[in-house]
């Protein structure tokens, strides 16, 4: 019966290190709350773990990104909180699927400044420590997405073990 509290207790550290990552980014559109509309910032923070769910579509988060922007402004602030977004960790069921879906819509982010940010991906994957390197990286000195989908500047970058969705 104690080996079975030690597994449960070490499963549930392992699910806490994997899954609840959408907090940070949810906590970095709260905090434009002096941007936009009253209760803007608020409103697109809650709409910000949906889009990082598994079984979401891979576009919406950037669709939300460039809502993000639209809805808020341009500041910096703004544009470094919805490029948050854009490379956060879309969550990840390794028991359902055996690699993530990224967006293969060539037209989002439509926001300048958020196209060639590539996504963080669960380290489980085969190749993510390219990917993983890459999209840091890309939140500093964004990649070339000229007609590209964010799939492609992946694929483009040495990361392609995932599956292209479009947007739905």
């Amino acid at each position: 019966m104690q080996s079975m509290a030690i597994v449960l207790i070490a499963l549930a550290a392992v699910g806490q290190a994997r899954f609840g990552k959408e907090g940070a980014v949810q906590a970095s559109v709260q905090a434009l709350s002096a941007f936009g509309s009253p209760g803007a910032a608020g409103t697109l923070a809650g709409q910000t773990p949906g889009v990082l769910l598994a079984g979401a579509n891979a576009c919406a988060k950037l669709s939300l990104a460039d809502q993000i922007v639209q809805e808020l402004g341009t500041d910096p602030e703004v544009l470094a909180a919805a490029a948050d977004l854009v490379a956060a960790e879309k969550n990840f069921n390794p028991s359902a699927q055996s690699i993530p879906t990224i967006c293969s819509d060539a037209t989002l982010p439509a926001t300048e400044a958020l196209r060639g940010i590539v996504p963080l991906v669960d380290p489980a994957v085969v190749g993510s420590d390219v990917e993983n390197a890459n999209s840091p990286q890309s939140v500093k000195t964004p990649f070339d997405a000229t007609g590209l989908s964010v799939a492609d500047v992946m694929k483009a970058q040495g990361f392609s073990n995932f599956t292209a969705q479009a947007n739905a």
